[in-house]
This record gives C-alpha cells, sequence and structure tokens, in this order.
C-alpha cells in the first residue's frame, strides 16, 4: 500500500500539468490542421491528373473512330 504522502498533488503540480497538456493540445491542432491542408493538396492533386488523362482517353477514342 502506498504511503499517503506519495498521493498528495500541490497546485504547482496541477498547474503545471495543466500548462503541459495545453501545449501538447496545441501541437496536436497545428499537426491535424496540418495534415488536412496536405489531404486536400493530394485530393486536388489527384483529380486534375484524373480529368488530363480521362481527356486524353477522350481525344484518342475520338481520334481513333474517326
Amino acid at each position: 500500500m502506498r504511503a499517503p504522502t506519495e498521493a498528495i498533488v500541490t497546485k504547482t503540480d496541477l498547474s503545471a500539468l495543466q500548462m503541459e497538456l495545453r501545449a501538447f493540445e496545441q501541437k496536436l491542432e497545428a499537426k491535424i490542421a496540418t495534415t488536412a491542408a496536405d489531404l486536400k493538396v493530394d485530393i486536388l492533386r489527384w483529380l486534375i491528373v484524373t480529368q488530363l488523362a480521362l481527356g486524353g482517353f477522350l481525344f484518342a477514342a475520338m481520334k481513333f473512330t474517326r
């Protein structure tokens, strides 16, 4: 069994923990925002490439049929 003195937490300890948690939360929010922006860029890139490929396919199909 633990001694009662090991379970005591001071206001300073709680304040320090709260500051650490806030800093960690801010880092996570920044990372999520960056990841979301990167994902949007990747989606747009694939959309453009796919549309160009489809256009080339349609152009080739039209030339082939005439």
